[in-house]
């Protein structure tokens, strides 16, 4: 009985690696766009402080250099926290491009593998008939013996 021997294989490993790849590259999209976000939201609780320490500013003895102290340090966070939104977006997007690739290659993998099984399918179904026709050929055989 011959082995059954995938004539693609080639190909289908290479899907395997290209698909390993990209789920490297997408859990590092993933990470990425985890430490963006930490940074936002470390961004946005230094400017809470902030607005908490003028608020305790302006309820005591007013001190107007130490205000405008505060607030331009409340804007200088706001700004940090819009570029760090652009950041965070960018890393979004980047993130759902790895996504989209890892989606295309796990269908493109998919799409071997059932090639692969159905090529199987019909070895099993070539090396049935074969046997059937080996089956035939010996009874055949004995057949034909035993009336001479």
């Amino acid at each position: 009985m011959l082995k059954f021997r995938y004539s693609m294989q080639g190909i289908l490993d290479l899907k395997y690696r290209l698909e390993d790849q990209a789920k490297g590259v997408f859990a590092a999209a993933k990470i990425r766009v985890e430490e963006e976000q930490e940074r936002l939201d470390l961004l946005k609780n230094e400017r809470l402080s902030y607005e908490e320490g003028l608020q305790k500013l302006m309820l005591g003895t007013l001190d107007f250099r130490e205000i405008q102290v505060v607030k331009v340090g409340i804007e200088a966070k706001e700004d940090a926290i819009k570029k760090q939104n652009r950041v965070l977006l960018r890393a979004e997007h980047e993130m759902e491009a790895a996504s989209e690739r890892l989606r295309e290659l796990m269908v493109d993998r998919k799409t071997h593998e059932t090639l692969k099984d159905k090529a199987f399918e019909n070895y099993l179904l070539e090396m049935a008939g074969e046997e059937k026709k080996e089956t035939d050929e010996l009874v055949s055989y004995r057949f034909n013996n035993r009336q001479e």
